[in-house]
């Protein structure tokens, strides 16, 4: 499907209340691939988790820190981070400003 929209016309939504607080998200796409504008608040976080399909982050802006298993790694501006399906991740806002970034999800 082919479409043209400006994200503003799209409501921010919580991301996955049961493993995520203070992230919000503006669906871009939901097919095979989706993707999703992300907002992180200050002190927002998604826990340590692991989904059946695999993830691909890239940080707009904000700072923050990226979980992948046991690994800690800093979330800034240019920041991309490649999640295999099955991989534990977590990723916080440690900044004093929204951490966005584009998460796109690859379902299997």
């Amino acid at each position: 499907m082919s479409d043209i929209f400006d994200i503003a016309s799209v409501k921010w939504k919580p991301v996955r209340p049961e493993v995520a607080d203070g992230v919000l998200g503006r669906a871009m796409l939901d097919s095979n691939v989706k993707a999703v504008l992300t907002r992180v608040v200050p002190g927002g976080k998604f826990r340590m988790h692991s989904d059946k399909y695999a993830h691909l982050f890239y940080f707009l802006s904000g700072q923050g820190i990226v979980w992948l298993d046991k690994e800690k790694y800093e979330a800034r501006p240019g920041t991309v981070v490649q999640v295999d399906a099955g991989m534990p991740h977590a990723y916080e806002n440690t900044g004093t400003e929204d951490m966005v970034l584009v998460s796109l999800n690859l379902q299997v």
